[in-house]
């Protein structure tokens, strides 16, 4: 049994560095292509197809080193273990790239958001522009930012986990 957790472990980790590792990759392409600060739904779903490739492959890897059985509990944690370990080190990258690779970072992304808003909604009044940089800015806090980025990343690798654990899954003939 311990050998089984040891290998659950080791294989969270693993696949949890691959998975920041490419996301970290990923923001750096984007970091250099200067569209980090864009957002945009292309981005959302290249790191959502990130997610569900690290999940999936540590799933499948330990369902292997589990002479082919793999429950959906193991899968589960397998999968929001690698979530944790992924969006960590991501976290981490993107704290130093808005600190010190681009200290300018939120001001451009604000400013990037507030004019996307404008050209959606020619109409806006002063006070409307007004309110809405107010909660721009807000969302775009480093602690807001972070809070959003792990919360919601932790309910789609639940999600993904999930979905991911019922398709690999193996039960163990009784």
């Amino acid at each position: 049994m311990s050998d089984q957790k040891s290998i659950l472990k080791s294989t969270i980790l693993q696949y949890g560095l691959i998975y920041g590792g490419i996301s970290v990759a990923f923001a750096i392409m984007l970091f250099i292509m200067d569209m980090h600060y864009q957002g945009g739904s292309l981005q959302q779903w290249a790191g959502l197809l990130i997610m569900v490739g690290s999940i999936t492959a540590g799933q499948l890897a330990f369902r292997k080193l589990n002479n082919g059985y793999l429950n959906l509990s193991e899968a589960m944690k397998i999968g929001l273990g690698v979530t944790i370990v992924g969006i960590i080190i991501a976290l981490l990258y993107g704290w130093f790239q808005a600190i010190v690779l681009d200290p300018n970072q939120i001001e451009k992304a604000t400013e990037f958001a507030l004019s996307q808003a404008i050209d959606q909604n020619p109409e806006m009044t002063d006070e409307m522009i007004a309110v809405t940089r107010e909660w721009i800015e807000w969302g775009s806090s480093p602690g807001i930012s972070t809070a959003f980025a792990f919360g919601f990343g932790l309910i789609f690798g639940g999600i993904v986990s999930l979905v991911t654990g019922l398709i690999v899954k193996k039960s163990r003939p009784n």
